[in-house]
């Protein structure tokens, strides 16, 4: 059981479902967090009954007893038999998509059930809805890599210098040259496309400029596979899309599901391809530009069968299941995932039982593929970030970080290398190491505390009891939005 204990006369505080936070008597709060394994997150060995002295929101020492000895006035956090590791990084994500069909209208829309008009005012009326999940998962940031202009400039994004949000960066609008606009235009404002276009450097210049004007963080371009006819051209507008955010000062992260236009886009300079390679095993040359240019591989091994499931469970009118083992996902969203009978009324004439089981029966190669290629990435020394594209359907933001985890222990990666991709790779992703994604001084407080050893088993980051954000204790209980299961 967790407890406080005072030293040198500092108040007495208890492991409540209240957020806990030291208030000792000297100029900046101390408390010290003693007894568990510390896992930092670089890859070092684990610290036994280990000592991490938080001053304020950031991290004044960790190590041993010898190495961080206790101020006075010092709150105590005894948690000897748990486990600390950096807060998660989710390096994936879309604040403006819910975890439901409602919010991808280019898939297919019932408007007179859930309007995406609707969806996006619901959306931006509540900036946090997903922290909460996201925290309650385990999840200190993430990194918002597609959406209008407000998951860039509304409050979610830019008011998360606080313990009950996460950390944020968020991409804004995406270049590409396969436009969906019009399926999202009833959901937001003219002005405030969801795509850029791709058709020339010209426009891409543009597009840029656009970016940096509302304050994006990165340019994220979705490179579909172009036509042949088209491939020569697009290939040119995609590197003069690469000189222009290096010109700007922003990196370049790039949607490309096939070999040969992930190879495209790291030649023009892509710092991150947010998926997998999907179409076919990765070669040498793939792995070479990868590791020359220290680009960021972010797997999404999930995402691509909760489509699927999705939109079977629309066909067969039976409600897929949710595993949210820590009561994260809220009853407005389960109440849609519950009830997919709703959408049967827009569901395009080709999906129907003919179509999802070959779909479902192609995903899981699909899954092999990006699996081998995961093990590819790792064993040529590539910088993979774990992500989730969480918003996407039945892929719901917060605890998918739990199934990707454990997707990619399943492909082969050891636990200990999971966790440093979940914290301080992810935290690389989003430019943002040298404030979070390890424990190490000088770093913002954020961190999990877990029952079980995720060492021996990735999924025990399901024994989440505690988060600490900016140096603010939660219990896990008191995050949560329903009963854990």
């Amino acid at each position: 059981m967790t407890r406080i204990q005072t030293l040198a006369g500092a108040c007495v505080f208890a492991l409540t479902g209240a957020a806990c936070q030291a208030q000792p008597s000297g100029d900046e709060p101390v408390s010290a967090i003693i007894g568990a394994t510390l896992i930092d997150g670089t890859g070092a060995a684990a610290i036994e009954n280990g000592v991490i002295l938080v001053e304020g929101d950031r991290i004044g020492c960790i190590g041993t007893a010898q190495d961080c000895p206790l101020p006075a006035g010092a709150v105590s956090i005894d948690l000897t038999g748990h486990y600390i590791t950096p807060g998660l990084v989710d390096a994936h994500v879309h604040f403006a998509q819910t975890g439901w069909l409602d919010g991808r209208p280019d898939a297919f829309e019932v408007r007179d059930v859930y309007a995406y008009s609707d969806v996006v005012a619901e959306l931006r009326s509540n900036p946090d809805r997903w922290h909460r999940a996201w925290l309650c998962s385990g999840i200190t940031a993430v990194f918002d890599v597609g959406g209008a202009d407000w998951t860039v400039t509304g409050e979610q994004s830019v008011d998360t210098a606080r313990s009950d949000r996460a950390h944020v960066r968020a991409a804004g609008p995406l270049i590409t040259h396969a436009g969906r606009n019009q399926a999202f235009m009833t959901g937001g404002a003219a002005d405030q496309p969801l795509f850029l276009d791709m058709q020339s450097i010209e426009d891409v210049e543009a597009d840029v400029a656009r970016l940096v004007e509302i304050g994006a963080d990165a340019v994220k371009v979705w490179y579909l596979a172009p036509r042949e006819q088209d491939r020569e051209r697009l290939d040119a507008v995609l590197m003069a899309t690469g000189a222009a955010a290096r010109e700007a000062g922003l990196p370049m992260i790039v949607h490309a599901t096939s070999l040969r236009e992930a190879k495209m886009a790291l030649r023009a300079g892509a710092f991150m391809l947010v998926h997998s390679v999907s179409d076919q095993p990765v070669d040498a040359e793939f792995l070479d530009l990868l590791t020359e240019s220290d680009a960021v591989y972010a797997p999404t091994l999930v995402v691509g069968n909760n489509w699927t499931r999705a939109l079977a469970s629309v066909v067969f009118e039976a409600a897929a299941p949710v595993d949210d083992p820590n009561g994260c996902v809220d009853d407005a969203l389960l109440d849609r995932i519950n009830h997919p009978e709703r959408m049967t009324p827009g569901l395009p004439g080709r999906l129907n039982a003919n179509w999802a089981y070959p779909a479902l029966e192609r995903g899981g190669a699909e899954m092999v593929i990006m699996q081998d290629n995961l093990m590819a990435v790792h064993a040529a020394g590539g910088r993979i970030a774990t992500a989730t594209d969480s918003g996407n359907p039945l892929t719901v933001h917060g605890a998918s970080i739990l199934w990707e985890m454990e997707a990619m222990q399943a492909a082969g990666l050891d636990p200990e290398a999971i966790i440093t991709l979940s914290t301080r790779n992810g935290a690389q992703a989003m430019d943002g190491a040298d404030e979070f994604g390890t424990l190490q001084a000088g770093l913002m407080a954020d961190l999990v505390v877990l029952a079980e050893d995720p060492r021996a088993d990735i999924a025990h980051y399901r024994s989440l009891t505690h988060v600490m954000r900016a140096g603010v204790l939660h219990s896990q209980a008191e995050l949560r939005v329903r009963p854990a299961e």
